[in-house]
């Protein structure tokens, strides 16, 4: 009975889906966010001036064309396929390279699985796509070197017979794919760890606050930095930070937001949280600090944002530049075309945007809020923000002068007053006892009050944890 026998041309289909349903997959499934953010980061444009911009040196042209893929990355589906055909396109210059060389090319297709492998391992941190792009032009340079060659040089390379062995072929291919997956997910864990920021960024900017908090758990916002203020924004928007803010490991206002990180996703957490506070003025602020440093001196993200803020804004002409400017891409002519009806009925409209003054030129986030406050107060947010700001500060004297303010539209009506205010209160009025008349504070915070003041003055305050896990006194009496 004679052995099956694969054509050379099947069995470089074969290695090729392959290679391209486990990429899409680890893609998709591992990195959907951060394929949307490369989209968000990334800009192409047909205008003549950008062409222009991108013809003036070589590697220019490769970002000019890897933005041009980019902009695909909107719908992360196709991005993990352009992800993937790119690897699938390295293998295939691979393989016309065995095919030319080799004698028996079919059992040693498995060796054009090892460029992949390499490639691969730096795809994540390639947000130009500009690395891909010179692995795929070098692996085509090379397959037509040897292309060439083979035309005039018709004799193959022999190989050792073992690594033939359908075995070595199998053992080997499976383990160059579960490589090229290892190298590409799993070998760089902050590789994970900044999908999981795109994926905080994601539900902040679509307003999916439970969602959020479901991910930024008490335990992961206490170690990181990034997850901590998301939970910050989320709880504000649910009306939790006063209640909940030092489960989640918050020890300073700064906590609030990023005052002094040069980064992209620091000043896109930044936008959203002006954007909470309906604070327009400084959204398109930190959009522009986000923008400079893009490859292109803009991006999808930023013309986006500028766009949505100026149609809230109710600023025409703005407005409908960077909605302009959006329709010469590729893709975002639809989203523009969607906006239109929106833009139209603004047409004729005065611009609001909120007062400013001297204290916004100063990177206090609690001097801006308790300006913002003043002006604005039928915006509880504001005041919560100042509020939270102060207890975590532990300055509870300034705390009471704010809150009396505050209170005056907060709880006029006996609306409950939040329990980390109530614990604040509780510790002023051992000076100021009126403060029990005029306020309502609750009997079992009352109660819980002695009991955790009778365990601080017998030297017991480091076991409040097991009284008052979620506690302002807790926090306050912490050494």
């Amino acid at each position: 009975m004679s052995k099956f026998k694969i054509s050379t041309t099947l069995a470089v289909i074969f290695y090729a889906v392959c290679i391209f349903v486990c990429l899409w997959c680890t893609w998709y499934f591992n990195f959907y966010h951060a394929l949307m953010w490369y989209e968000k980061y990334s800009y192409f444009s047909t205008l003549p001036d950008l062409t222009a911009l991108a013809a003036q040196f070589p590697n220019d042209l490769l970002i000019y064309f890897g933005a041009f893929l980019l902009q695909f990355f909107y719908y992360p589906a196709i991005g993990a396929a352009i992800q993937a055909g790119l690897a699938v396109f390295v293998f295939l210059c691979g393989a016309v390279v065995i095919v030319r060389l080799l004698s028996h090319p079919t059992h040693f297709l498995w060796i054009a699985l090892l460029p992949v492998t390499l490639m691969v391992k730096q795809q994540f941190w390639d947000i130009s796509l500009t690395g891909t792009l010179m692995w795929c032009i070098g692996s085509a340079a090379l397959a037509l070197m040897v292309y060439v060659i083979t035309i005039f040089w018709h004799r193959r390379l022999s190989t050792p017979s073992f690594l033939g062995h359908p075995i070595i072929i199998g053992v080997a291919s499976v383990a160059l794919m579960c490589l090229s997956v290892y190298n590409l997910a799993f070998k760089d864990q902050s590789c994970r760890s900044y999908q999981y920021y795109f994926h905080l960024e994601h539900l902040a900017e679509s307003r999916q606050w439970d969602a959020l908090l479901d991910i930024a758990t008490p335990e992961m916002a206490q170690s990181d930095k990034m997850v901590r203020r998301y939970a910050v924004l989320a709880l504000l928007e649910k009306g939790r930070l006063a209640d909940e803010m030092f489960l989640y490991g918050i020890t300073s206002p700064d906590d609030f937001w990023f005052a002094d990180y040069d980064e992209p996703l620091c000043y896109d957490y930044n936008a959203l949280l002006f954007r909470s506070l309906n604070m327009p003025n400084e959204v398109i602020h930190q959009t522009f600090q986000q923008q400079l440093q893009s490859n292109f001196g803009t991006s999808f993200n930023a013309l986006r944002r500028l766009a949505e803020t100026n149609l809230e804004t109710k600023n025409y002409i703005l407005a409908k530049k960077y909605m302009d400017v959006l329709s010469h891409s590729t893709l975002m002519k639809g989203w523009v075309e969607e906006k239109k009806p929106q833009l139209e009925a603004i047409k004729n409209s005065e611009p609001v945007f909120e007062a400013k003054g001297e204290q916004f030129y100063g990177r206090n986030i609690l001097v801006t809020m308790a300006e913002m406050a003043d002006r604005y107060p039928d915006n509880p947010k504001y005041a919560h923000l100042l509020l939270c700001g102060l207890l975590a500060r532990k300055d509870v004297n300034y705390f009471y002068v704010s809150f009396k303010m505050a209170a005056n539209h907060l709880y006029a009506h006996g609306e409950p007053i939040p329990r980390y205010y109530q614990e604040a209160l509780m510790l002023i009025a051992t000076k100021k006892p009126e403060i029990l008349e005029k306020y309502h504070i609750s009997q079992e915070i009352q109660k819980d009050f002695e009991r955790a003041t009778a365990m601080v003055r017998n030297g017991r305050g480091g076991q409040l944890w097991t009284l008052l896990p979620n506690s302002f006194w807790l926090y306050f009496f912490e050494e």
